[in-house]
């Protein structure tokens, strides 16, 4: 028979944790007393170790020291009770799962919900009998209950909701299949609703995601470099892109990034007040070209400038809207300017995909839908901070070669006082598919500007490769500050998991987290 005592928890000099509202009433939490002690007015008082926190409270039974028990806790009359449930024997080693076991015994729950009362136990986590239970469906689901733990224990050690649409999230980042795969499942779904007005813009927003313009801004930059002898031809064809030509001192500065590569100077060289609107006036200016329609010397030169066999450029602007153009910034804006209306114009991915929903009355291309957006909240909700460490991970379609694969990175690293992320102590794995190679991993450590790369793979030819790029990359990390210490090509079983599984596992960072 569960034994059953009660006690009362008034605001004391150890802690409140009822002002902090981390505890309230209808949730329970596991904690241990710690100590037993007489107050002054000659009652007795515990202190108790809950999640996280120690508390002090007045006995109105007695409680075993070194003892853990599960802690309902309660409101009448607005004194909050604490009614404690033993979850260990008062002579022996409490046992984590003999915890979890009693625990699910006196909530009289399924087996299926051990898994979620074993995590909220060892991460401390004040949670409720129904959020138990509807994360317990959640995990039944997934028909994969082992590997749904470390969803859990993310989601209960880093404090996040504990609802069903949470864990689904973070479970579908996980383990969803890569998202250009989703995206090419979506466009043959809706390839039969191609009439509806919402089904083309999603297909038109697609093609633009999955196929970005790789040469457009090296083009820019080929057209405000040309020589005299163009300088005509050049104006009329950077009028048709928005541009005008530079002044002598912005061409030298412009000249000096190209030869450095510094993307970010280039970028600002170019003067670009709507991105947007550029790529816009690039894909109709390059579909007059194709047509046919421009004058000699424009097409000539046109077909000059967007001849690149470098799209680093491209790919880099590309890469830094990444975020934007999924949509995974859209809440945090929407917070920011307080109505859907002021978000920026162009449109999110997951926007698009969220009218598509409401609009499209396909089942089979919502799902498709759905399921991307499930995965896109689940990069959103997984990125944020775990004590010392913060995370950011992004997934994205990447187009190399003939076809799109993912980019993966999970990015850890410690925030500056003030905000900005620390880019002197950080760690980055990386993980793309290439045609030939296959899977990929990379590995860089930074410490104290201090970089050192790993890169895993069987292939003996990346070794060499490495060797010869080394004084390349180091000398490139050297312009921005940086110090390379090495880059070694390791096998691949010795790889760290990649970036999916890397967020949720429970290792050491490797970070260095010292102020």
């Amino acid at each position: 028979m569960v034994e059953r005592m009660e006690r009362t928890m008034p605001t004391t000099a150890v802690r409140d944790a009822t002002s902090s509202r981390r505890f309230q009433p209808g949730q329970a939490v596991v904690g241990r007393v710690e100590r037993v002690e007489e107050m002054e007015t000659g009652e007795r008082a515990a202190l108790v170790r809950a999640g996280g926190q120690l508390v002090r409270a007045r006995l109105e039974a007695p409680l075993a020291v070194g003892r853990l028990y599960l802690f309902e806790i309660h409101e009448r009359q607005g004194t909050i009770y604490w009614k404690a449930i033993p979850l260990s024997e008062p002579a022996s080693a409490p046992s984590g799962e003999e915890a979890v076991r009693r625990w699910q015994k006196a909530w009289k729950l399924p087996d299926a919900a051990l898994p979620v009362l074993r995590q909220a136990l060892k991460a401390g986590a004040a949670a409720t009998k129904e959020e138990i239970a509807a994360l317990t469906e959640a995990v039944k689901e997934t028909g994969q209950p082992d590997a749904a733990e470390d969803v859990l224990a993310h989601l209960f050690r880093r404090r996040l909701p504990f609802s069903s649409a949470v864990f689904r999230a973070l479970w579908a980042a996980k383990t969803g299949v890569p998202l250009a795969e989703g995206l090419g499942k979506l466009k043959a779904a809706i390839a039969a609703l191609s009439a509806h007005p919402a089904a083309l813009k999603l297909i038109r927003a697609m093609e633009k995601f999955l196929s970005p313009p790789l040469s457009a801004y090296e083009a820019a930059v080929r057209l405000l470099l040309s020589g005299e002898e163009e300088a005509e031809t050049a104006r009329a064809l950077l009028a048709r892109l928005g541009l005008a030509p530079l002044p002598e001192d912005r061409r030298l500065a412009l000249r000096e990034a190209v030869q450095c590569r510094r993307f970010a100077d280039i970028i600002r060289q170019l003067g670009l007040t709507d991105e947007e609107a550029f790529l816009e006036r690039w894909a109709a200016l390059d579909a007059a070209y194709q047509s046919g329609a421009l004058p000699a010397a424009e097409a000539k030169l046109w077909a000059a400038a967007r001849a690149t066999r470098d799209p680093a450029l491209s790919l880099f602007c590309w890469l830094r809207r990444a975020a934007v153009r999924l949509g995974l910034e859209d809440e945090a804006a929407l917070v920011r300017v307080g109505k859907i209306e002021d978000l920026p114009s162009a449109p999110s991915l997951k926007r698009l995909l969220l009218r598509f929903l409401h609009e499209s009355g396909s089942e089979g291309a919502k799902r498709a839908a759905e399921a991307i957006l499930d995965q896109l909240d689940g990069m959103a909700i997984a990125a944020g901070g775990d004590g010392l460490i913060e995370h950011v991970w992004i997934s994205f379609p990447l187009p190399l070669g003939g076809r799109s694969s993912d980019f993966a990175v999970c990015w850890q690293g410690r925030r500056k006082q003030g905000g900005p992320l620390d880019a002197d102590y950080n760690r980055i794995v990386c993980c793309l598919t290439l045609e030939e190679l296959g899977e990929v991993i990379v590995d860089m450590r930074v410490q104290r500007r201090i970089v050192h790369i790993s890169i895993f793979h069987d292939d003996p030819r990346l070794a060499v490769a490495a060797a010869r790029m080394a004084p390349l990359v180091k000398e490139r990390f050297q312009a921005h500050g940086y110090a390379l210490s090495g880059i070694d090509v390791k096998a691949t079983r010795s790889a760290p998991p990649p970036p999916s599984v890397f967020l949720f596992a429970d290792s050491c960072s490797e970070v260095d987290c010292q102020a």
